[in-house]
C-alpha cells in the first residue's frame, strides 16, 4: 500500500464508521416506500410520517400526477410526477388525486438525505420512452401494408387509422388522368364538389407524411384512378 493509499483509508475510515455507528442508533438513511391508488380521488389526504426526502419512483405513465402539501393545509401545492421528487425537512404531508386517472403510484420517502441517503436513476438512458423515440427515428424494416387502390369519383379510404404508423406515401399512378384529392375522412370532394380536401395528386404525383396515424380518403375527378399506398 503506498502513502497516498493509506492516507485515504486514514481519512475516510474514521468519517464510514462515525455514519455506521450514527445508523445503528437511528433509523436515518432508511427509504420507505408506499403506494397511492390513484383511481381513487382524494383531496388533501393527510399521512402523518416525517422526512427529507420525496419521490415519485414509479406512476403508470410520465403524464400521471398528484398535488403535495408540506407540514401545513396552507402550503403551497407541489405537483409531482413520475421520477419527480424534492429534499425539504417535512412531519406531515397532504396528496390530492385528481380525477380521471389509473393505476398505483409508488413514493419513496427518507430521513438525512443527502448525507445518508440519495437517489440514484438511470433509468432514462434505457426507459422505453426513449426505446420507442429511437425505433421512430430508425423507422421499420418492414411495411404495415403497401399496394394500390382504385379510386373514383365517389370517395374512397386509401388508409385506415393506424396507431403503430411511422409514416406513409401515397403516389398517383403516371398513366392517370384525373386528378385525385385527398382529405381526412369520407366528406373529402373534389375542388368543383365543395372544396374539401387538403393535397391534390396529378399523374405521377406523390403525398406522404411522417407525423399523422389517422385515416386518409380521396376522391378523383375521373373514375378508375389508381394510387400507390404504402405505410411503415
Amino acid at each position: 500500500m503506498n502513502d497516498e493509499s493509506k492516507l485515504i483509508q486514514v481519512l475516510t475510515r474514521p468519517v464510514f464508521e462515525k455514519s455506521m455507528d450514527f445508523i445503528r442508533k437511528t433509523r436515518a438513511g432508511v427509504p420507505r416506500t408506499f403506494t397511492i391508488d390513484l383511481s381513487i380521488a382524494l383531496t388533501d389526504q393527510p399521512y402523518n410520517m416525517g422526512g427529507n426526502v420525496f419521490y415519485v419512483l414509479n406512476s403508470p405513465d410520465a403524464t400521471s400526477y398528484i398535488d403535495v402539501k408540506f407540514n401545513t393545509l396552507d402550503s403551497s401545492m407541489v405537483r409531482l410526477s413520475h421520477q419527480v421528487g424534492l429534499r425539504t425537512p417535512y412531519e406531515k404531508i397532504y396528496i390530492t388525486t385528481p380525477a380521471g386517472q389509473t393505476g398505483t403510484m409508488t413514493i419513496l420517502t427518507g430521513v438525512e438525505a443527502p448525507d445518508y441517503m440519495e437517489i440514484i436513476d438511470n433509468r432514462g438512458a434505457t426507459s422505453l420512452d426513449m426505446a420507442q423515440i429511437r425505433a421512430e427515428l430508425q423507422g421499420d424494416s418492414t411495411p404495415e401494408n403497401w399496394g394500390e387502390i382504385t379510386v373514383g369519383v365517389a370517395q374512397t379510404q386509401l388508409l385506415a387509422a393506424n396507431v403503430d404508423r411511422k409514416g406513409c406515401w401515397l403516389h398517383s399512378d403516371p398513366n392517370n388522368t384525373g386528378i385525385i384529392y385527398l382529405g381526412f375522412d369520407n366528406t373529402v370532394t373534389t375542388a368543383a364538389g365543395g372544396n374539401n380536401w387538403f393535397a391534390a395528386l396529378s399523374a405521377g404525383q406523390g403525398w406522404g407524411v411522417d407525423d399523422y396515424r389517422g385515416a386518409i380518403h380521396a376522391i378523383s375527378t375521373v373514375a378508375g384512378q389508381l394510387v400507390g399506398t404504402g405505410e411503415w
